[in-house]
């Protein structure tokens, strides 16, 4: 997602400890220097880059398996195939990842892309279960962050393929049940986001990816408030960026949530026309961005709780 230095992930990482130049440099360079680093006028050795990550707490090498750069054919291809898991096309995207295989570097980025995409194709497609698709998702984020078992991410500096990681993680805890897993897991991602190495359009695709999911488990797990709370943030994200691709999910999980407290009474029957109107929506804009699983999805759930078949 773009060339990183040193010295940008020497600054990112000590701002989110707040730790000084004077405390992190202490014993091991002068305060200038650490501040020529930092600044990108001069590159740290390989000695001093450790004995500084060393200090804060973090993995020695998994700063230089993010210095490599894919080829652009690849990078582009990448992106075809994050498209297709998005619009749930698994036969297509299992084509592009072997494209994508054939040409691809043997970087520790690499083979994380790798496990976590042949993960996920496989997994999608039934020949995996869920539990041994989390366990290929753990051992692709173990290659950058070896300590995740032990370590809390929420001031982390995540890159866009951990944070897509765990995404994919608390949706495989989610799928099992595990809906308060799934929860805390997106809930240290989304705190994470404010000290990440991506950009802010990388960082605002990952927030609503995060607030959908967000506002799913918080929904299974009867928490309406709060789940109801992710999608307000995630519309008006979506406003404020011009993003449509998520809409739909979020527009249903708002009528889905409404619907959940009317069955159980704490809304009047009167609010399902309501509901009615957000699917609508949300299906009408699937329709438009082409998210044709999607809008099928919806238009199934009309016709079996209102008897109303939008594709007609």
């Amino acid at each position: 997602m773009g060339r990183y230095r040193l010295g940008d992930i020497i600054r990112m990482t000590r701002k989110s400890l707040s730790i000084t130049q004077a405390q992190l440099s202490e014993g091991i360079c002068s305060i200038e220097t650490l501040s020529r680093v930092e600044s990108g006028k001069q590159n740290p050795s390989k000695e001093v880059y450790e004995l500084l990550m060393e200090r804060m707490g973090r993995i020695k090498d998994r700063a230089y398996s993010m210095l490599s750069v894919s080829d652009f054919k690849i990078f582009e291809k990448k992106q075809l195939f994050e498209r297709c898991i998005q619009v749930f096309d698994y036969q297509r995207a299992e084509y592009i990842l072997e494209e994508i295989k054939s040409k691809i570097g043997e970087t520790k980025l690499d083979k994380q892309f790798i496990i976590r995409a042949e993960g996920l194709v496989n997994y999608r497609l039934e020949r995996i279960s869920t539990e041994e698709f989390l366990q290929e998702l753990l051992e692709a984020i173990r290659i950058t962050i070896p300590r995740y078992d032990n370590i809390s991410l929420s001031n982390w500096p995540l890159t866009y393929n951990e944070t897509v990681l765990l995404l994919n993680i608390s949706t495989a805890y989610a799928e099992m049940g595990d809906y308060i897993n799934g929860i805390r897991i997106l809930k240290e991602a989304n705190n994470a986001l404010s000290c990440s190495y991506m950009d802010e359009e990388q960082r605002v695709l990952v927030k609503v990816g995060l607030l959908v999911n967000l506002s799913k488990w918080y929904g299974m797990e009867g928490e309406y408030k709060e789940s109801s709370d992710c999608v307000i943030e995630g519309i008006e994200i979506c406003k404020r960026y011009r993003i449509g691709g998520v809409l739909p999910n979020l527009l249903y999980n708002y009528a889905w949530n409404k619907e959940q407290l009317i069955e159980k009474g704490v809304l009047s029957p009167d609010n399902k026309t309501e509901c009615i109107i957000y699917y609508k929506k949300a299906y009408y804009i699937a329709c438009a961005m082409q998210s044709l699983y999607m809008a099928k999805f919806i238009n199934n759930h009309m016709i079996e709780y209102y008897d109303i078949n939008l594709e007609f």
